[in-house]
């Protein structure tokens, strides 16, 4: 095989969506890394955007279609979350990209000389200078200033004529020698050093963290990425995403709805060297000396024109004019206010207030065929459970645990439960088929807004993958809002859970290019007024128990997660101020008990916890009620199914509060960890299985709803 051949062989998958006549040239510029497109193209500034642009050379000779293809180089590759301190570690890199984006960064500017309101007024050295000079101590003052406190400069300057030469030569060895031998003047000069580079100091890092901020809001108009495969430890592949910026040519390319150059990523594996990424552009169109050289910047899986015109205003400066991704004929499709505040108020708004919704709980029947077995008094239920912390805390008399799931009365997993069609008559499982409608947060917004509309007790949350024009347009109804801090929106991945890729932001470009991240997420509302325990934010854990029913069993002792610094919505950054989940990371973790917890509050807020908790305990049957009685997907119901087994469901519902005490339901967990609550609890997993029981006792532990 030709090392051609094997080349084709290797990136096969890659070289799809490239013509088949540039994959020779493409393979022998890869080997030899020939950028060569400063051959046929050229950099403009001004012409006709504000920043730089990509056009093919001015001469006699077009770009031809497919006749030519082009390495790009990759300035920069990183991960969003480290982009921050990779800049401020590589000022080299820094100022490369501030070029490349047009970003003009202020020149530091070194602290002049200290000013008189800066000085420190050392009144034994005015008053020696008095002494020794001869003059008033408002004088001796004034001179000292002048001379910025060089004591014996101060006593020259006041003694210069002919008769106080001599004096004054005396009186300087004199001075210098009192002050050398005391140490004062060398302490006092080290001080001041000191102080003075330590200003400098932090004046150059608030400098430098400034050029940084720039370079990461705007690098979401120039970030692209692409995903590739590893190999885990146990043999088995994992794919990553990397986020990349192209090399100054690259990222002068524009976007244009009728591009004629393809830009597409393109990962050489040098075999044993290792793999280096590039980017590949070749024409589409002919293109004539001197046009601009376009691509399309929209990816693939938007379809709703407003939804692509949305997504374009990432990208600032780089939309060719006329071009911005929707055509007219695609607008008249739309509705008659097709921009996107008008959109958002008038086609999203407007529809979640007519939403008048009447739940009639209706969760599926077990098929009344298949009775459950006969059990006397003394027999034992069957649990089998992956869940660790049942089977360290089941000890319940009428349960016993055993391996064999076949034999088991209950099943409890703590994975998503996949095959349902192995269970027996009777069998009862600890998951409903289509609860996810709960659990992924993606699908919980669809199920209010599909259902209630906006109620009180929720955040609007939108769906980045298809609700893109819906955020924009909220975005946008509150622009200029910053000063009120209304404009935050923290965004999360559709099903991760313990606060793993969540972040809150403020900068439009950057929200809406989530979208792309490998991992689908929403924007929700950032709650900038919560209510606040000692000045700190909070969160409530609530262990929801569903009956097929459609009984709520809501644990009475709940769990408090708190921040770890007071609230402070000035610095995002700080995660400890912003964030209660501390547990998975490497933060310390305050422990509340959650009667201390109700006591302190009361007594803060003056308040009745009492109606607050009951206003949760509402909000919290609210969502099982919508859940149970839609259809799947948008519920739990599936009218097709007949099933023979019963289910049941333990939910994790996280719930804070806002600065008037009313509870907003956050997201919905599926199989929360319930580790510390067994350690607060010794009984919490017996009360837990006692509602499969109908066990008085065991009940006790529940609010009833």
């Amino acid at each position: 095989m030709s090392a051609f051949e094997a080349f084709v062989t290797v990136h096969q998958y890659q070289l799809a969506a490239i013509p088949e006549d540039l994959w020779l040239p493409l393979f022998m510029k890869l080997g030899e890394d020939y950028l060569d497109a400063g051959n046929y193209v050229e950099l403009h500034y001004g012409d006709p955007l504000e920043g730089y642009s990509l056009h093919a050379k001015n001469g006699d000779q077009a770009i031809k279609k497919h006749s030519e293809i082009f390495l790009v180089d990759h300035a920069w590759t990183t991960q969003p979350d480290n982009a921050h301190k990779e800049l401020l570690e590589n000022h080299k890199l820094l100022e490369r990209l501030e070029n490349l984006m047009d970003i003009e960064a202020e020149e530091f500017e070194e602290e002049e000389s200290e000013k008189e309101d800066e000085l420190e007024h050392d009144d034994e050295a005015i008053k020696t200078v008095a002494e020794q000079a001869n003059v008033s101590y408002d004088r001796a003052k004034e001179v000292l200033e002048a001379e910025k406190y060089e004591i014996v400069n101060a006593i020259m300057r006041l003694t210069v004529d002919e008769d106080f030469k001599k004096e004054s030569e005396r009186l300087q060895d004199e001075v210098f020698g009192q002050l050398v031998a005391s140490g004062k003047a060398q302490e006092k000069e080290d001080k001041i050093s000191k102080e003075k580079e330590e200003r400098r100091k932090n004046r150059h890092d608030a400098w430098l963290k400034e050029r940084v901020n720039n370079v990461c809001n705007k690098m979401w108009s120039y970030l692209q990425t692409y995903s590739y495969s590893v190999l885990k430890g146990d043999g088995q592949p994992e794919t990553q995403t990397a986020w990349y910026i192209n090399d100054e040519v690259g990222s002068a390319i524009c976007h244009s709805s009728d591009p004629n150059t393809m830009c597409l990523p393109f990962i050489f594996s040098r075999g044993a060297s290792g793999m280096i990424p590039y980017t590949v552009m070749f024409p589409i169109k002919d293109i004539a000396p001197g046009e601009i050289m376009t691509c399309d910047l929209i990816p693939k899986n938007l379809e709703r024109p407003i939804d692509k015109a949305a997504y374009l205003l990432a990208y600032e400066n780089r939309i060719l004019p006329g071009q911005e991704g929707v055509s007219v004929d695609e607008i008249k499709k739309l509705s008659t206010v097709c921009i996107y505040i008008p959109y958002y108020k008038y086609e999203f708004c407007d529809k979640l207030a007519k939403q008048s919704y009447q739940p009639t709980i209706d969760l599926p029947k077990v098929n009344c065929s298949n009775e459950k077995k006969e059990r006397g008094d003394e027999d034992r239920i069957l649990v089998y459970t992956t869940t660790e912390f049942v089977r360290q805390n089941l000890s319940h008399s009428k349960f016993k645990l055993t391996n064999d799931r076949t034999k088991a009365d209950i099943i409890w997993f703590s994975q998503d439960f996949t095959e349902w069609d192995s269970l027996k008559p009777g069998q009862i499982i600890n998951q409903f088929r289509y609860e996810n409608c709960l659990t992924y947060k993606q699908r919980l917004a669809d199920l209010i807004q599909k259902t209630y509309g906006s109620p009180s007790w929720t955040l609007a949350t939108y769906n980045l993958n298809t609700q893109l024009a819906e955020f924009v347009g909220d975005y946008l109804n509150h622009d200029g809002d910053e000063k009120h801090h209304e404009n935050l929106w923290v965004t999360k991945p559709w099903n991760f859970a313990r606060g793993i890729e969540i972040s809150v932001d403020r900068y439009l470009p950057k929200l809406i290019r989530q979208h792309d991240s490998p991992t689908p997420k929403i924007a929700q509302r950032y709650l900038v007024k919560p209510c606040l325990y000692n000045k700190k934010k909070f969160d409530l854990r609530y262990i929801v128990m569903v009956n097929s029913d459609g009984t709520v069993h809501i644990y009475k002792m709940f769990w408090i997660r708190l921040a770890n610094k007071k609230y402070n919505i000035d610095d995002l950054d700080d995660y400890e101020a912003q964030f209660t989940v501390m547990n998975y990371s490497n933060f310390p973790m305050t422990q509340l008990d959650y009667k201390s917890f109700i006591h302190n509050m009361e007594k803060q807020h003056s308040i009745e916890w009492t109606k607050v908790q009951n206003d949760i305990n509402h909000a919290i049957k609210d969502v099982i009620m919508a859940a149970a009685s839609e259809q799947q997907p948008l519920g739990l119901l599936d009218k097709n199914t007949s099933q023979s087994y019963e289910s049941f469901g333990m939910y994790g519902f996280d719930v804070m509060l806002d600065d008037k005490y009313n509870p907003i339901i956050v997201e919905v967990n599926f199989s929360p960890d319930c580790t510390r609550a067994c350690q607060y609890d010794p009984q919490f997993v017996n009360n837990l299985f006692s509602v499969t029981l109908g066990d008085k006792k065991g009940l006790e532990a529940f609010n009833v709803l």
